[in-house]
């Protein structure tokens, strides 16, 4: 687990920018969009609401947005720090696997190999985030030649609190899964991410958190686009192409 957590890091490390399709199942909600990665954070544009593509007037709203956002440089910022705290969140995290569980071998799956994993009492949470980790059991898989990871299906087997309680926590049955998939020799994407907690958190203040997003159609693109390239990319896609100029559902 110490070199898988090592090269997906390294992997992170590496500057590289994709562009991708992105479907979010938010509640009862699903968006359809084209995203793409530049130096500034990621730039997306959405194509569908609920598979119906975006009428005239919405349209409209996302060209004015975009434009918005390419002509405000403090928006660039908010969207390259909101990126960046993200993006070293997930980093902090990963870099505390090996030590926040124990892992047990547990046969194939495929070509990947399976472990199952639960929390290491000896575990000290160095943040409030990482709490979530002494809760949190399940399995992964592992891609053993190259060691990275390829799936965790993750669930919460106790209730995660946070200050005691009076902060917030998160209720027990929880789950979590992230599957990774290859997009070039030296480069893995996150293509699902699924999220089902519940809790409250500062008080009495109810969280519900159910969300569902997949990633495809991965394309490697350079890595010192702008805001305004990502935008003139985004708009030549065919696939945004023929939502705009032949409106079917997408499926």
């Amino acid at each position: 687990m110490k070199d898988v957590v090592a090269n997906e890091l390294t992997d992170r490390a590496e500057q590289s920018n994709w562009m991708y399709r992105v479907t979010k199942v938010i509640e009862q909600q699903t968006l359809t969009q084209l995203e793409v990665e530049t130096s500034n954070g990621p730039v997306h544009r959405l194509l569908a609401i609920n598979d119906a593509p975006l009428d005239s007037a919405q349209e409209k709203q996302e060209t004015v947005r975009l434009e918005e956002l390419i002509r405000d440089p403090n928006q660039q910022l908010a969207v390259k720090k909101q990126y960046d705290a993200d993006e070293r969140r997930l980093q902090n995290l990963v870099r505390l696997l090996p030590s926040a569980f124990l892992f047990q071998y547990d046969g194939w799956d495929g070509a990947y190999l399976r472990l199952d994993f639960r929390p290491d009492p000896a575990f000290v949470p160095p943040t409030m985030e990482s709490k979530a980790l002494q809760s949190m059991a399940g399995t992964m898989l592992v891609d053993p030649q190259q060691k990275r990871l390829a799936h965790l299906n993750g669930r919460l087997v106790e209730n995660v609190n946070f200050g005691f309680g009076i902060l917030g926590r998160l209720a027990k049955g929880g789950t979590f899964e992230i599957e990774r998939t290859q997009v070039s020799p030296s480069h893995w994407k996150t293509h699902l991410v699924d999220i089902q907690v519940s809790g409250r958190m500062l008080l009495f203040k109810t969280i519900s958190k159910q969300q569902r997003e997949t990633r495809s159609d991965f394309e490697l693109v350079p890595k010192d686009l702008d805001v305004r390239q990502a935008e003139d990319l985004l708009q030549s896609r065919p696939d945004y192409q023929a939502i705009a100029v032949h409106p079917i559902p997408l499926r």
